[in-house]
């Protein structure tokens, strides 16, 4: 049997937001860990692995093989959502990046409004400026909470619109 991954607390954290049977877009994954978390696990149905830098895909590449589960990972090189198309997920993870960098990112991809997509958040820096950029361009946010991973203190944020059925 293969050995479970086991994530830290401020991924963790993460985890524990998304729902069972979503399809999960995780940008920015460099090493792969929550992707390679939710599909040991079967949480999620379709699981997307992003990241600009092509080291860290590999890397993450590398997780998902040495915990047998990277035929159900799709591994995509691309900045920000670049690399995803609007119809493929329905949650999308953005962690351990600047506030105003994740804010970008939400910014270039207009569908994730339009379509309701489920965003999970945990900024490094500049919590202040997600927020902000957050309510004013409607994408509320529905759940914060502090966690204490290690030594500091991460804020993960649930935000955006319950999708639209029918």
């Amino acid at each position: 049997m293969q050995q479970l991954l086991k994530l830290p607390k401020r991924l963790a954290s993460i985890a524990d937001l998304i729902e069972q049977g979503a399809s999960v877009a995780d940008i920015g994954t460099d090493h792969g860990f929550l992707p390679v978390y939710l599909a040991q696990r079967d949480i999620a149905r379709i699981i997307i692995a992003s990241d600009i830098s092509e080291g860290s895909l590999s890397s993450a590449r590398r997780t998902a093989v040495k915990y047998g589960v990277e035929d159900r990972i799709k591994f995509v090189t691309a900045p920000g959502l670049d690399g995803v198309e609007a119809h493929e997920v329905d949650t999308v993870v953005i962690a351990g990046i600047g506030g105003e960098n994740i804010a970008g990112i939400i910014n270039d991809a207009p569908w994730l409004r339009e379509r309701g997509v489920r965003l999970i958040l945990q900024p490094q820096t500049k919590l202040d400026t997600l927020c902000y950029f957050l309510r004013e361009n409607g994408y509320p946010i529905r759940r914060m909470e502090l966690v204490r991973d290690r030594d500091r203190l991460y804020a993960v944020i649930l935000a955006g619109m319950e999708m639209k059925t029918g």
